[in-house]
C-alpha cells in the first residue's frame, strides 16, 4: 500500500514539473539594432568678402559634418577693421540659414573684437538640426530691417550679397558766385564705417570728394560749410550733408586759394541710379556739376 502511495506521489511530482516547465516562456530573439547614420563631411570653398558696419568679413570655407538628423557646420573667417573706431566688434548677429530655418552660433563660438587696421581670424560653429545637407545654406549677417550681407555655401542657395563699396572716378567742375567746385571721386556704400553702423535696408551713403576754390579777393576768406554744397537726386530732390558731425568738410578758404580733397557725405534712398548733381551754393547763386550713379 505504501509503495502504491509513493508511486502516486512521484507521478504527481513528475506531472507538476512538466507543467512548470511549460509555464516558463521561451526567450525572445534579440532584435537587430539599426546602424547609426554615417555623417557626410562636405567642404565648401567660399572665398567671399562682405562689408558690414565698418568690418570686412572674409569667409574662407565652411566644413559641414551632417547626417539625416543634422550635425555641425564650422565656418572659417577673418575680420578686418577698415573703419575709424578702435576696436570694433561685429555689430549684428550671424546666422546660418538652411532652407529658410535660421541657426545661431554655438555658445562656444566667440567672435573677437578687431583693432583698427588689423585682421583677426576666427571660426564660427553652428549646430544644425534636422538637415542632412548644407548645400542650400547661406551665412547671413545683420538684423532684420537693415542691409544683410549674404554668402551662399552652394549654388542652389542663391546669389551672394556682399555690399562692397563702389568707387567712382569723377570729372567736372562748376562755379556759383565766387565758389568753384571741382569733382574728384565718389564712393557709394551701405554702412557708416566710422560709426561702426549698418544702414537701414532702404538707405545708402554717397560720399563725394572735390576741391573747393574761393575766386574772390576778400581778405577774410570764404567760410566753406555744409551750407555751400548739396546733392540733387534724379527726381530733382535736394539732399543736404548728413548732420552727424563727421560728414562735411569745414574750411576757411583764403582769397584766390584752393582746398583739395574735401568731402560731403549724403544719405540717400537705396537703389537710386541715374544722373545726380553736386550743387555749389554761394548765397542765392547755385550751379550744378552732374555725374552718373550706377544701379
Amino acid at each position: 500500500m505504501r509503495s502504491i502511495r509513493l508511486s502516486a506521489l512521484l507521478l504527481i511530482a513528475t506531472i507538476a514539473a512538466g507543467c512548470l516547465d511549460s509555464a516558463v516562456p521561451s526567450a525572445a530573439p534579440t532584435p537587430t539594432r539599426a546602424p547609426d547614420p554615417t555623417p557626410t563631411l562636405t567642404t565648401y570653398e567660399l572665398a567671399t568678402s562682405v562689408w558690414y558696419a565698418g568690418l570686412v568679413v572674409t569667409f574662407d570655407r565652411a566644413v559641414a559634418v551632417l547626417d539625416r538628423r543634422g550635425g555641425s557646420v564650422i565656418v572659417e573667417a577673418s575680420l578686418t577693421n577698415e573703419g575709424s573706431e578702435d576696436p570694433i566688434s561685429l555689430a549684428g548677429p550671424v546666422r546660418l540659414v538652411v532652407d529658410g530655418e535660421a541657426f545661431e552660433p554655438t555658445r562656444e563660438t566667440v567672435i573677437p573684437q578687431v583693432a583698427l587696421g588689423t585682421t583677426v581670424a576666427t571660426t564660427i560653429e553652428f549646430d544644425v538640426i534636422g538637415h542632412g545637407s548644407a548645400s542650400a545654406a547661406a551665412i547671413v549677417i545683420g538684423r532684420d530691417g537693415e542691409h544683410q550681407p549674404r554668402v551662399p555655401l552652394g549654388p542652389v542657395a542663391g546669389e551672394a550679397a556682399t555690399f562692397e563699396p563702389v568707387a567712382l572716378e569723377l570729372r567736372g567742375n562748376t562755379t556759383a558766385g565766387q565758389l568753384r567746385l571741382r569733382l574728384r571721386s565718389a564712393e557709394l556704400r551701405w554702412d557708416l564705417p566710422d560709426w561702426a553702423q549698418e544702414l537701414a535696408a532702404d538707405r545708402a551713403i554717397l560720399t563725394v570728394f572735390y576741391d573747393a576754390a574761393f575766386l574772390g579777393s576778400f581778405p577774410g576768406g570764404f567760410p566753406f560749410t555744409g551750407e555751400n554744397v548739396a546733392l540733387r537726386l534724379p527726381d530733382g530732390t535736394l539732399v543736404e550733408a548728413r548732420s552727424d558731425g563727421r560728414s562735411q568738410s569745414i574750411e576757411l578758404i583764403a582769397a584766390g586759394k584752393n582746398k583739395r580733397n574735401l568731402r560731403t557725405r549724403f544719405e540717400i534712398p537705396a537703389g537710386i541710379s541715374g544722373e545726380v548733381a553736386l550743387v555749389a551754393i554761394d548765397g542765392r547763386k547755385r550751379a550744378f556739376v552732374t555725374f552718373n550713379l550706377p544701379g
